[in-house]
Formats: C-alpha cells, sequence, structure tokens
C-alpha cells in the first residue's frame, strides 16, 4: 500500500496493429458479416502478441458497435475472456479500411463499453469513449461529461494514423533483477529488488534489506509509506553503507519537497525506457491502476512495482514489473486505466 502527497495525472498510450485476413465492409450484411469477422478476428489474435501468446481459448464477452461523425459502425469493442489465465479484456477494432485493424488492445480489465444497454455509442479515439445523449450532445463514459457531438468527433479520430505515436518500438528486459515477496511494504519491497540488483552484495540480504527500508522510509504498521520520505530514506540506508549513489530521486519532483510530480506529462515512457536500456530498474509509484494480475485479479490500486523492462510493439506498449508477489515478469500496458497515476523513481 501507498499513501499519496500530490497527484497529477494523464496518460496517453494507444495500441495499433495490422493483420491480413478476410475483407471487412460495414455497409456488407451478405457472406462477409463485419460483426462476425470482427470476433473472429479477435478470438485468435492474442495468441500472436509477445504479451498474450498462450492466450489460446478466448470466449466473447460483448460486442458493442460503434459510430463516427458520419453516424456510421466504423468500429466494434469487443470485450472478450480469456479461460488460460482467468482474465478480462477488450480490443477496439476498426472495421473501414477492408480488413480488421485494432485501435486499442486492453489486456487487463472490462471495456468503458462493457456495461452497454440499447444505447448508440461513439469512439472518438483513445480516451474518447461516448454514448449518444441526444443528437447534438454526446457524454463521455469516462468523465461523465456532456460535450458537442461535433467538437469531440474528427473524420480521423477512429483511424489508424490518427491513433500513432511516437514512441520507438522495441524490448528490453533486465535480466537478473531479483522478485521478492512482499514484507513490510510494497515501497520497501520493490526498492529492495532495485537496491539488491544495484549493488549486490553491498547492501543487506533480502529480509534485512526490507525490514530496514521500511525504518528509513518511515512505513506504517499496515504497510503505508508517503512519497516524500523514500528519497531521505533511500540516501539514509546507503549511506550506512558507505554508498554513495549516483542518482536517487523520482524522475520529475516538486522542487520544494522532492515529492513524485505524477502523470506521463513528468513521467514519459522514453524517459523509462533509458534508464531500463541502462539496466537501471525504475520504481514506479502507482495510485489507483486498474491494471490486473494473478495475484492482483481486482487491479493493483494504490500499490509500488519494480520495473524492470518494456516492450513496445505491434500489441501496444507495455512496462515489465515485478509485483512484490512473485509473479515473475508482469506486463502492464501504459495507460492510464492500468497504470492510474504514477511516476518513476529511480536509485
Amino acid at each position: 500500500m501507498r499513501k499519496q502527497n500530490v497527484s497529477i495525472a494523464i496518460i496517453i498510450c494507444i495500441c495499433l496493429f495490422m493483420f491480413n485476413p478476410a475483407n471487412v465492409n460495414a455497409k456488407d450484411k451478405g457472406v462477409d458479416d463485419p460483426l462476425l469477422t470482427v470476433q473472429q478476428f479477435v478470438l485468435e489474435a492474442p495468441k500472436d502478441f509477445p504479451t498474450t501468446s498462450s492466450w489460446i481459448h478466448n470466449s466473447i464477452i460483448s460486442a458493442t458497435p460503434l459510430y463516427d461523425i458520419n453516424d456510421t459502425v466504423s468500429s466494434y469493442c469487443v470485450d472478450f475472456f480469456n479461460e488460460d489465465t482467468k482474465q478480462e479484456a477488450y480490443m477496439i477494432v476498426n472495421i473501414t479500411s477492408g480488413e480488421p485493424q485494432i485501435l486499442e488492445f486492453h489486456p487487463n480489465g472490462k471495456s468503458p463499453y462493457s456495461d452497454s444497454g440499447q444505447k448508440e455509442y461513439y469512439y472518438g479515439g483513445f480516451e474518447n469513449y461516448y454514448v449518444k445523449e441526444n443528437d447534438d450532445q454526446l457524454r463521455n463514459l469516462l468523465t461523465n461529461t456532456l460535450a458537442s457531438r461535433d467538437a469531440v468527433l474528427c473524420e480521423d479520430s477512429a483511424s489508424t494514423s490518427y491513433l500513432s505515436r511516437s514512441v520507438s518500438d522495441g524490448y528490453h528486459n533486465i535480466s537478473g533483477v531479483p522478485d521478492y515477496k512482499w514484507r513490510k511494504g510494497c515501497t520497501p519491497t520493490s526498492l529492495a529488488m532495485s537496491m539488491k540488483y544495484r549493488f549486490g552484495s553491498s547492501v543487506d540480504g533480502q529480509n534485512t534489506l526490507i525490514d530496514r527500508l521500511a525504518k528509513a522510509c518511515n512505513t506504517d504498521s499496515n504497510g503505508g509509506t508517503y512519497d516524500s520520505y523514500i528519497k531521505d530514506g533511500v540516501l539514509s540506508y546507503l549511506s550506512s553503507k558507505n554508498i554513495t549513489p549516483s542518482f536517487c530521486r523520482a524522475y520529475s519532483a516538486l522542487a520544494v519537497s522532492d515529492i513524485p510530480i505524477f502523470g506521463a506529462a513528468s513521467n514519459p515512457l522514453p524517459a523509462y525506457q533509458s534508464y531500463i536500456n541502462s539496466d537501471v530498474p525504475v520504481i514506479i509509484l502507482m495510485e489507483g491502476a486498474k491494471g490486473t494480475s494473478t495475484k492482483y485479479p481486482n487491479g493493483f490500486g494504490d500499490h509500488t512495482v519494480c520495473g524492470t523492462g518494456y516492450y513496445v510493439g505491434s500489441a501496444g506498449q507495455f512496462v515489465i514489473v515485478h509485483t512484490t508477489q512473485c509473479e515473475g515478469d508482469v506486463y502492464v500496458a501504459y495507460s492510464e486505466n492500468a497504470l492510474g497515476n504514477f511516476a518513476w523513481f529511480i536509485v
């Protein structure tokens, strides 16, 4: 559990992947039914992604047609369930280009459209999920706010070109970072993983290291740690070992108090990648994270994990983490839904 001092957050992430199956046309209800084609596509697609290659047995939960600015169905949001991992997931698939194209793929959790009823739903691009309120207004399903239909939808809002992002493709995962079990708190446990990897035998063994970090960081009896205590606590412990680290800080912090600043604007994915590429684990402080794993089926919530790697490619943008539950490498989508409010901390 974590305790928050400051939360400033909005993060942007999108997934784009192109396949080559049967022709799909939203207006053609003959031999090639677009909904049937999309459902078959979604059932097969996950196993071809590196991050979900074990997802063989999938079943459709729901498929919601999504309208565009021209009031035609341009996409479908398909919620589905993987029997192998017992995870819910969803894809938003465009059908206007002649073949299915994934606009978004979220391996963790339900879609914003999952509780849809007999209404008309619209898609305006990432995090722009709407339901029709009247002929002129749409309601945002995430913020529950009303907006002008014409103002929030644009001609290319559901196109793959509009949704592409500039983060470079790639994969790197640091080998040899310990995967410690939660002890005294998620923050001292995650810090211990990174510090044991970085400083080796110069720091204490697993349990003693975690216990001393918990004390130095003022972690309470419930495992909660205030963000403002982390830096000083880590420096205090390292000083006791006569270690002067090259860096020990939040990637972006308030100048006066060293409290981490949360959100993608202050914690961009390329910065995370640069540390990982240098074999420096990154502590990820999360608040309200909805990403899941086997040990966190209801979401991470307010939690701290140790980032060991990343994957950016056709399957999307993911950070690879150790969750403090000895689950090995867990892929968490780089999205507001999965990571919640977040900040990088490096030592």
